[in-house]
C-alpha cells in the first residue's frame, strides 16, 4: 500500500466536512434504532431481546466516544492543518 501525504487545503476540508457528515449519519442511525427498539420493547420482552439490548447499549457506547473523538480530531487537528496549508499556499502565491 502506497502512503501519500495530502498537502491540499482544500483536500483537508472535503476530508473534514466527509467526517463531519459520517458522525452525523451515524448518530442519526443510532436514534433511529433505539426508536425501534422502544418501539419494539412495548411487546418484545423475552430474553432475547433482553440481550440484544443490552448489545446494543453497549455499542453505543463505544461508538458515541469515538464519535466525539472523531469530531476533535476533525474540529481541531484538521482544522488547524487547513489553516496552515492555507497560509502557506498564500504566501506560495504572493
Amino acid at each position: 500500500m502506497s502512503m501519500s501525504v495530502i498537502n491540499s487545503s482544500e483536500a483537508i476540508h472535503d476530508y473534514r466536512r466527509k467526517i463531519s457528515n459520517a458522525i452525523e449519519e451515524l448518530k442519526n442511525q443510532f436514534k433511529k434504532t433505539e426508536q425501534a427498539i422502544e418501539t419494539v420493547s412495548e411487546d418484545w420482552q423475552d430474553h432475547q431481546f433482553k440481550t440484544f439490548q443490552n448489545n446494543f447499549g453497549e455499542d453505543k457506547d463505544q461508538i458515541l466516544p469515538l464519535c466525539e473523538h472523531l469530531r476533535v480530531y476533525a474540529d481541531d487537528l484538521l482544522y488547524n492543518l487547513e489553516i496552515k496549508l492555507k497560509g502557506m499556499n498564500l504566501c506560495v502565491v504572493n
